[in-house]
């Protein structure tokens, strides 16, 4: 039987028998089944073979039976594939994995996806993985008939006019029992590969799926099985290739420095590196090469040939394929930001919200999540870049400058080396304007732009003065952002701004006085004077301000020896009482206390404050609270009478709870606005602990009473992050190892602990830990903890596989920082402990990059008696001020340095000369790595011995 007619067969068989013998049988009670199946079948031949006689034909032959290439070739754009190899090893790997079946490879447009699969089939050629590769262009206009049709013809039985549902007979016929590889190349949406026609894949037939797309959102879709984001080239990766594109020429000494910026400027974006290597080869004429890095630094990219056509046009696909212009909006809008800045996206989403790009929300914490999902989908769709946070978010400078093309009046300055204000023609022109971080000394007298919704402005550092006519045509302004300015006053015409939503004078030290003209802004939703200001009281003109939903209120003690009349001020900190009940659409408020002096401190006025506390009772709607609480009872009856928290605790809060000064490092430690953190000192309340058990961030300030940690209850602490034990006298350790219950491990979220002043300190931990406790703790800074003597002991060193940093400071009688007893010692080769990995009966402590050991004067070792550590990821050590540290032993293991990373060990001249060394060569080693850095001549960064939280 032809196979064509075998492959329907069965399946028109089973389905007539189902569907037609239930209905015949009604009619015809008693008749035969053997002969009504035998009739049926006969039917069913009868029209097969009808239907083969039909068969489409294929450019006027028969559908061909010959032998099929395994591999088709493909033709790849350049010859080299060294700078892929790291990428092709990696998929190699995984379809050599049993367990994957589905792989995705996601990255931007032009970022080398669709070359790496190339070089990867193409290896694929001598290989006996599988029968056949099949490759398929998939696109944007794909469909499931194109992708049929692609794998029918390299199957050599494409058929015209046959339906799509014959089509997917014969292409399961053909790729059943064939252990196949199918490429998908550039897929867009979802296809369903059963309806295509693909076999089932399993560990038995080891077939596999390879597709690329730019958009993560795609293989989740569907359901790859391990996805692979398509990384940059590196700065090697990229200069190799720009080389192979220009030639030689790039070589020379007159064009090098030229060429290495340009591929700096290409920021490892191969498409962009080819075109532009393309245009450039063989051309020794320095001007031209010039003249091309001067039009990459502007955001005229097209006038280069072939960036139009081949870059801007390969990103111009992603972009017009995003879903609605609420995205395309939102993207456009981060070309605001200066090249290279990492983009906070929660200022980019209220930016957003602010100009309506996110609508159909009902609060600040809706709109937020909704513009975080847009900004996650550009991440998906390889338009954006994640940062080096969750919390940042950044662009390609290529896609920039697509970004700033396809932008309409978008008119963007950045940077210190702009020093004048744009043309007036340009401010006309405009109707969003991004000057931030520039060099400006003035500001024109009155532009004329009478359509700007957006001026940014922050990071303007000489700029002084705003003339007063300044905003007068400015009517449409949306969005002002005038942080990190030096200004002293606010011009009057910044009054006449009535369609004005959000109004941003975050840190501008010199801005003395929110005038009381802020209530002609009655369409403000946003006020944030908040961070490092001067402004010494909230106008009560605030409470005009009935559509306000954001306040961030930023105050600072003056500090002024030559007014009598401040000095009482300088002890007080006041919030005006009767305006909150104003605001009650008010859904996040920061009462900010800030200092630009280190050792300032500060004092509310607890009376005031009790007031503002029942007020802030009264608001329903509020979502973040940044306040002070000046007793643990102001906090309690917060927390049972707050209309705000009837349905759920804050999703973000930073409450200050208890009476004494008031420490600048408190409140300046990390993003304020996107942490859950509690500051207290004094005795435990059941108010401190509901508290607590909702918090990221945990201050324990002062505290005289407790001396474990964990008296404060392990369920309360385990969500914690972040950690600060200041000042409490008290304090032996942080828990005891039999404290814990036998599936409970101990601050299993902590990544950063900071303990100072701790006098009575013994031990991080009295016995052995969990499995999962202090798992994901990436730094330890220890201060002024006079009595401990080791930093660690053997229970709690197992541990710490996430340690990153460890900071050890004037700590007196600390005689080693890791302690392990000569029992410990002979089963470190046979412990098995799950968190700690083994090569060679060696101890790793993956992850440590930096050591800083300062003023510890009876240090005698890292680790007494016991070489058998690695460091592999070791990067940095400073070392000052340790006096009886002798050797530096535990950074090789007699013959070798066991610290392969290392690259800077910092301490005096003295120090390093007295060390006395085993061998010879590890100091000749080590030698290199060593910097004359005495304690005053460490920068101010090294020399902070606060917990500061950076």
């Amino acid at each position: 039987m032809d196979v064509i007619d075998e492959a329907c067969l069965q399946g028109r068989v089973d389905s007539m028998y189902g569907e037609k013998t239930g209905s015949h049988s009604d009619k015809v009670p008693g008749m035969d089944k053997i002969q009504m199946l035998g009739k049926r079948v006969g039917d069913v031949i009868e029209e097969n073979t009808d239907l083969n006689n039909k068969r489409p034909k294929l450019k006027g032959k028969e559908i061909s039976n010959a032998p099929l290439e395994k591999v088709e070739l493909q033709n790849v754009e350049f010859n080299s594939s060294t700078d892929f190899e790291p990428r092709l090893q990696t998929i190699m790997r995984l379809i050599e994995d049993v367990k994957i079946r589905k792989i995705g490879i996601h990255g931007m447009g032009g970022i080398g996806k669709t070359r790496t699969l190339k070089l990867l089939n193409n290896r694929l050629v001598e290989s006996h993985r599988f029968d056949i590769v099949i490759w398929v262009t998939v696109s944007g206009e794909g469909s499931r008939r194109k992708v049929q049709n692609n794998i029918a013809e390299r199957l050599k039985c494409t058929a015209i006019d046959m339906s799509d549902d014959r089509l997917r007979a014969i292409i399961y016929h053909h790729l059943s029992g064939k252990k196949f590889l199918l490429i998908l190349d550039d897929i867009w949406e979802r296809i369903d590969l059963s309806d295509v026609g693909i076999p089932i894949l399993n560990q038995d037939n080891g077939c596999k799926v390879l597709l690329t797309t730019r958009d993560l959102g795609v293989c989740r879709q569907m359901e790859t099985d391990m996805e692979i984001p398509m990384e940059k080239l590196s700065k090697e990766e990229a200069w190799s290739l720009f080389n192979e594109k220009a030639g030689d020429v790039a070589m020379s000494p007159s064009i090098e420095p030229i060429a290495r910026d340009i591929v700096k400027k290409c920021s490892g974006l191969p498409l962009a590196i080819i075109v532009i290597g393309s245009s450039l080869r063989k051309i020794s004429y320095v001007g031209v090469w010039r003249n091309t890095l001067r039009k990459l630094q502007l955001p005229s990219m097209p006038q280069i040939k072939g960036m139009e056509k081949e870059v801007f046009s390969c990103l111009r696909i992603s972009y017009d394929w995003l879903p609605n212009d609420f995205e395309r909006n939102l993207f456009l809008y981060c070309s605001l930001y200066p090249e290279d800045v990492e983009i906070l996206t929660t200022e980019l989403v209220e930016y957003c919200w602010l100009e309506g790009y996110i609508q159909g929300v009902d609060s600040i914490e809706e709109a937020r999540d909704d513009g975080r999902h847009m900004v996650m989908n550009l991440v998906d769709a390889s338009l954006l870049e994640r940062g080096d946070d969750e919390e940042h978010v950044k662009m390609h400078d290529i896609i920039r400058d697509f970004a700033l093309k396809e932008a309409s009046g978008f008119l963007v300055k950045t940077g210190e080396h702009v020093k004048h204000p744009p043309e007036e023609k340009e401010w006309m022109q405009s109707q969003k304007i991004s000057l931030m971080g520039c060099s400006l000394g003035c500001l024109s007298e009155m532009p004329n732009c009478e359509s700007l919704s957006t001026l940014l402005l922050q990071g303007n550092d000489q700029l002084t003065m705003i003339p007063d006519p300044f905003f007068e045509c400015m009517h449409s302004l949306c969005i002002l952002d005038l942080s990190d300015t030096q200004i002293k006053s606010l011009p009057s015409s910044l009054w006449t701004l009535v369609n004005l939503r959000g109004l941003y004078l975050k840190d501008c030290l010199n801005l003395e006085e929110l005038p009381s003209q802020v209530g002609a802004l009655k369409q403000l939703e946003v006020l944030d004077f908040g961070g490092n200001t001067t402004i010494r009281y909230l106008p009560i003109e605030v409470g005009e301000l009935t559509r306000l939903k954001r306040l961030m209120v930023g105050f600072e003690e003056c500090d002024d020896d030559d007014h009598e009349d401040t000095k009482e001020w300088n002890m007080k900190l006041r919030v005006p009482t009767g305006i909150i009940p104003k605001l009650p659409l008010l859904e996040e408020l920061s009462l900010y206390v800030a200092s630009v002096w280190e050792n300032d401190t500060y004092q509310w006025d607890d009376e005031s404050m009790e007031v503002v506390v029942e007020e802030l009772c009264r608001l329903e709607h509020l979502t973040y609270l940044d306040a002070y609480f000046p007793k643990v009872e102001s906090l309690d009856h917060f927390l049972r009478h707050s209309k705000s928290l009837k349905a759920s605790f804050f999703r973000r809060f930073r409450f200050r709870v208890g009476t004494g000064e008031i420490s600048s490092s408190f409140f300046d430690s990390g993003d304020k606005e996107s942490k859950r953190c509690l500051i207290y000192n004094g005795m435990s309340h059941a108010a401190i602990m509901e508290t607590l058990a909702h918090c990221s961030d945990f201050h324990l300030h002062e505290d005289r009473t407790t001396r474990k940690l964990s008296e404060l209850g392990l369920t309360n602490i385990n969500e914690l992050k972040e950690c600060w034990i200041i000042g409490c006298d008290k304090m032996e350790t942080l828990f005891d190892g039999d404290e814990q219950q036998e599936t409970c491990a101990l601050l299993p979220n902590l990544e950063s602990l900071c303990i100072e002043n701790l006098p009575e300190l013994r031990s991080l931990c009295d016995g052995p830990l969990l499995p999962g406790s202090l798992s994901k703790l990436k730094k330890l800074k220890l201060i002024d903890c006079k009595t401990l003597k080791k930093v660690f002991q053997w229970g709690i060193i197992g541990q710490l596989c996430s340690l990153k940093s460890l900071e050890v400071w004037k700590c007196l009688m600390v005689e080693e920082i890791i302690e392990i007893e000569e029992e410990e010692e002979m089963s470190v080769a046979s412990h098995t402990h799950n968190v700690i990995s083994y090569n060679n009966d060696r101890l790793i402590l993956p992850n440590i990059k930096e050591i800083r050991l300062f003023s510890l004067p009876e240090l005698v070792s890292i680790c007494r008696g016991f070489s058998n550590f690695e460091w592999p990821s070791l990067e940095r050590i400073i070392i000052n001020e340790c006096p009886k540290l002798k050797s530096l032993s535990f950074l090789s293991n007699g013959t070798d340095i066991v610290a392969p990373a290392l690259r800077e060990i910092y301490g005096s001249i003295s120090w390093w000369e007295a060390l006395e060394w085993e061998d010879n060569d590890i100091k000749q080693q080590l030698q290199p790595f060593f910097t004359v850095d005495d304690v005053d001549e460490m920068d101010e960064d090294d020399g902070d011995e606060s917990c500061d939280g950076d």
